[in-house]
């Protein structure tokens, strides 16, 4: 390392003193003297460094081609330096305002696209409402108009058939018996009529369903508009679940009323056969029994049939009846959700429950003019029956005549009480018909009560139901409003977004380019950095040339002669070089083995504190078990625990704390102390003895050495010494503890 320094030293000074030679004295000594007179403090600080500097100049790279820098070109590097410090200023400046401006913008850009986010949410959510509500409500509505189609299909049907059963079995019993009369005629044109006007009150019920289906339609969108379109659409289908059940029962009711007018039918055409046929069954005594059998057939087929008719009527009246309650039911709802404040709920459930009275006022209408088609056909059936009975007085009477005239007629007796009896059955039914007249009559008022109810209460629905549609209107027209703005504010919005791109563009196109003038801004600076140093570089390594110059003839000199002395060193340190070596093998041979040695001590140390872990922790065994023994007697100590004590003592280097726990354990007199501290200021060995000489009965095993006596480490003496009060606070073991010493005692 020496000698390659001395040759760098030797290139160095050669290359300097070429340099020199080369260059003009008289330049070098003008150059020299301004620099002296311009710069002296410079210069002193210059020669007073330039031994301090020596190495470095004589080890830098000299700078060929370099001319001498004048001062001109130094300020003009310095104004360039400047220059591009304030431009660096001015660009950081402008970076710091535009990072504001765009972070203010990206603020604006978040807070426009939030709003943007939670508008286009709402008009989602408003949108799927909408829609749901709508496809609902099609649905139900498409479902309750094809119900009612295939209701009003049917019926029609139905009534077709029945009219055409009715009249063909009307067609075979005319000419079964062969007999047209001007009865039945009259029966047939009033149940023609009866017939005309039952269709006709089907078919305007039936455009009356139709047309509130319409509004129920109507209702349903305009509550489809509304928020709470899905509860609506809920509670109509319920409502149409009602109404169709309400349409199973109307048919049933008017099917049952074609069955009554169709055995009114069957009663008139017993009575014109009666009217006809009862005077040839008279003529012939053969036929007597079967024309009793037939009285008593039609008797029980009139009952029959009043039984039939007061159980419709009973139906009727239970029907009427529910739909009073159902229609009580609906106003106690609707006035509870009046309460609760859901309004069109309450609204809907209105219009619904008008529609239903006005179904149930029409059919009142109907049950009335059926009742009257009922009452008009049982006065044409007493008709029939009046005149009937006069040709039958007469028969009766020429009969009578023709008997007296050829005697007593057999059988008289029995056809007068026949007679006698079909009479007061007569009387008896024309009774219950009145009693059934009354009745009707009665319910005719209690019905015109409830229908002029039900007509103040339409009146008060119907003005509800202008001030609803009113409130639609005026919804309708602010929801417009409201999407009128919406789209204002999204087009608006949509322009801000398009401005905002724009200029976010325009700023980082801006930025682009300002990053570019900085990246070759900061390039020409660091380019000038670097002139800047090389130029320092090159003038330093100039003024140190012209330094080093002055002194190079002495050092030339002084360098040979150190030369010729460094050889000498140079040989010496080579000679203590080679010894050092050798002496270095010695010390790294020594250090393994102390490395080892080391080791080996470690490894004794950690099987020592193991040791001194078992032993602890057997000591606090025999501290419990000697605690346990002395609860049994005082004046017994168990020997193991003195064998622990003394192996203790002899491990914490005959420990006064040992000494003292002994002591207390054993129960030492006074005198006993005082030997103890007597022979504890003397040797160690004598105190043992004293206290072995104390202790009787050693165990064989012990005296034999079965106990050995661990190594002492002085350097754990007082760390262990330091534990010791630690140790007499953990001396009571646990119960496992015990139960592990036992063990260990049990296999010694």
């Amino acid at each position: 390392m020496m000698w390659n320094s001395i040759a760098n030293l030797k290139e160095s000074l050669n290359k300097i003193a070429l340099d020199v030679h080369d260059d003009d004295d008289g330049e070098l000594e003008i150059y020299v003297s301004r620099n002296r007179v311009d710069d002296s403090p410079v210069s002193d600080r210059r020669s007073s460094h330039s031994f301090a500097h020596s190495n470095s100049v004589s080890r830098s790279p000299v700078a060929n081609g370099i001319d001498s820098p004048s001062d001109f070109e130094i300020e003009r590097y310095k104004s360039e330096i400047k220059r591009l410090q304030d431009s660096e200023a001015e660009i950081k400046a402008l970076s710091v305002n535009y990072a504001a401006l765009l972070k203010e913008k990206e603020d604006q850009i978040s807070r426009l696209n939030k709003e943007n986010g939670s508008l286009k949410q709402n008009l989602d959510s408003t949108n799927t409402a909408q829609n749901a509500s709508g496809n609902e409500g099609a649905k139900a509505l498409a479902n309750g108009i094809n119900v009612h189609k295939g209701s009003a299909d049917q019926s029609p049907n139905r009534q077709h058939r029945i009219t055409t059963q009715a009249k063909n079995r009307y067609a075979g019993n005319q000419i079964h018996n062969g007999v047209v009369s001007r009865q039945d005629g009259i029966s047939n044109g009033i149940t023609h009529a009866v017939q005309s006007v039952v269709t006709s009150k089907m078919e305007a019920k039936h455009s009356n369903l139709l047309g509130r289906e319409k509004e129920l339609a109507d209702l349903l969108e305009e509550k489809n508009r509304s928020p709470a379109a899905v509860q609506v659409t809920h509670e109509l289908k319920q409502l149409r679940m009602e109404l169709e059940k309400e349409r199973t029962k109307l048919e049933n009711i008017q099917s049952k009323l074609q069955g009554t007018v169709l055995g009114l039918k069957i009663q008139k055409w017993f009575s014109t056969i009666f009217c006809f046929v009862m005077p040839a069954f008279l003529f012939a005594s053969s036929e007597e029994q079967k024309l009793k059998e037939s009285f008593q057939g039609e008797l029980k087929s009139l009952k029959f049939d009043r039984d039939r008719t007061s159980e419709e009527m009973s139906n009727i009246r239970n029907e009427l009846n529910e739909k009073i309650s159902e229609i009580k039911q609906l106003q106690r709802e609707l006035k509870g959700r009046k309460e609760e404040g859901a309004d069109d709920i309450a609204q809907s459930l209105k219009r619904v429950i008008a529609s239903l009275e006005k179904e149930n006022n029409s059919l009142k209408m109907e049950k009335n003019e059926l009742e009257v088609a009922l009452e008009m056909s049982r006065n044409a059936q007493t008709e029939v029956r009046s005149d009937a009975s006069q040709p039958l007085s007469k028969h009766t009477t020429t009969l009578n005549e023709k008997d007296y005239s050829s005697g007593s007629f057999p059988g008289k007796e029995q056809m007068e009480q026949s007679l006698e009896k079909l009479d007061k059955d007569l009387k008896e039914t024309r009774q219950e018909r009145d009693k059934a007249l009354q009745q009707l009559a009665r319910l005719k008022q209690h019905l015109l009560e409830k229908e002029s109810e039900e007509s103040e209460k339409m009146d008060e629905d119907s003005k509800i139901i202008e001030q609803l549609r009113e409130n639609n209107e005026y919804q309708k027209a602010q929801i417009l409003h409201l999407e009128k703005a919406l789209k204002q504010a999204t087009a608006s919005q949509e322009e801000i977004k398009t401005i905002n791109n724009h200029e976010i563009q325009k700023s980082k196109e801006i930025i682009d380019d300002l990053n570019k003038k900085l990246a070759n801004r900061l390039a020409t600076i660091d380019a000038k950095n670097v002139e800047l140093l090389n130029l320092q570089t090159a003038l330093g390594q100039y003024y140190a040339e012209i330094e080093a110059k002055e002194h190079l003839e002495g050092d030339l000199a002084w360098a040979r002669e150190e030369s010729a002395k460094l050889s000498k060193l140079l040989k010496d340190a080579d000679q203590r070089a080679e010894v050092l070596k050798g002496e270095k093998d010695e010390i790294l041979a020594t250090i393994s083995q102390s490395e080892r040695t080391l080791a080996e001590w470690k490894s004794r140390v950690n099987k020592l504190e193991e040791d001194n872990a078992k032993l602890r922790r057997a000591l606090e065994q025999s501290m419990t078990r000697l605690n346990r023994m002395s609860i049994d007697s005082d004046f017994l100590v168990d020997r193991r625990i003195v064998i622990k004590l003394l192996v203790t003592y002899f491990q914490r280097n005959h420990s006064k704390e040992v000494l003292d726990l002994m002591v207390r354990m054993l129960g030492f007199s006074d005198e006993d102390k005082q030997r103890i501290g007597g022979a504890q200021q003397g040797a160690g060995k004598g105190v043992v003895r004293g206290v072995l000489g104390k202790i009787s009965r050693k165990p064989k095993k012990e005296r034999e050495g079965k106990w050995p006596i661990m190594p002492i480490d002085l350097r754990k003496i007082h760390m262990e010494e330091v534990q010791m009060p630690r140790l007499l606070v953990h001396l009571w073991p646990t119960k496992d503890q015990t139960l592990l010493l036992q063990h260990r005692v049990s296999q010694d």
